[in-house]
């Protein structure tokens, strides 16, 4: 068999070099991707899970619960539709809405706007929860809330009102107007849980509004009942 020594040295460069420029390119294309923009993580699911509802009367029954999702200018962007089962409701909320539906976090630049207090960012767009209605049938018989009062006796330093936003991004509230504090109050992209909590008794500030929430002490209750025996 013949052997060019000449052609055997040529390839013995030749391989190499194609090596070094095949890891030069893909070195090249890595670069390009680390350029590119970074793409959003998906918002995280949210679950709420209602158990151990308190003041539920003897014989009332229901099999379900409505939550409508508000979003510009309080207008309906869904209603969530979830079965009480085996004494509890799971509520896995959505996590993705049309932008344009969502509401302005801000209320200064005009009234459509969601909170009174002043957002550092002020084109975050949210959505929120509303009441929690229960159902048997086709037939609305009362509202469950989660809070740390129990709808009887004082209602200072308590929880009174707990809901739930969706945030597109990050924001925090700061300010107050003439009946609410905003204090502790930062918002994340997603589900957040917030609160009003009201002063002690006899104290002249105003209700708290913050997402500092004592998650610990809420409980779940039936807050109005809209059958009568």
């Amino acid at each position: 068999m013949y052997y060019n020594k000449a052609t055997a040295a040529a390839r013995s460069f030749l391989y190499p070099f194609i090596s070094v420029l095949l890891i030069f390119s893909f070195l090249i294309v890595g670069c390009h991707d680390d350029d590119g923009p970074e793409q959003e993580p998906p918002i995280p699911d949210y679950t709420i899970i209602v158990k151990d509802i308190q003041n539920i009367p003897e014989g009332f029954v229901f099999d379900r619960v409505e939550v409508k999702v508000t979003g510009i200018d309080w207008s309906v962007i869904q209603t969530l539709t979830f079965p009480y089962e085996n004494g509890q409701i799971i509520m896995d909320l959505p996590t993705v809405f049309p932008a344009e539906k969502l509401q302005k976090v801000d209320r200064r630049e005009g009234k459509g706007g969601y909170w009174t207090g002043n957002a550092d960012d002020g084109e975050a767009l949210v959505a929120t929860l509303g009441d929690f209605f229960v159902f048997n049938g086709d037939k609305r018989v009362g509202r469950i809330a989660i809070s740390n009062w129990s709808g009887k006796g004082s209602s200072a330093e308590k929880a009174t009102l707990v809901s739930y936003q969706f945030s597109d991004r990050p924001f925090s509230l700061t300010g107050s107007d003439k009946s609410y504090d905003y204090r502790d109050c930062s918002f994340i992209r997603g589900w957040n849980m917030f609160a009003n909590i009201n002063p002690s008794k006899g104290s002249s500030q105003k209700v708290l509004r913050t997402t500092n929430v004592p998650e610990s002490t809420l409980f779940w209750r039936l807050a109005e009942s809209y059958v009568y025996n």
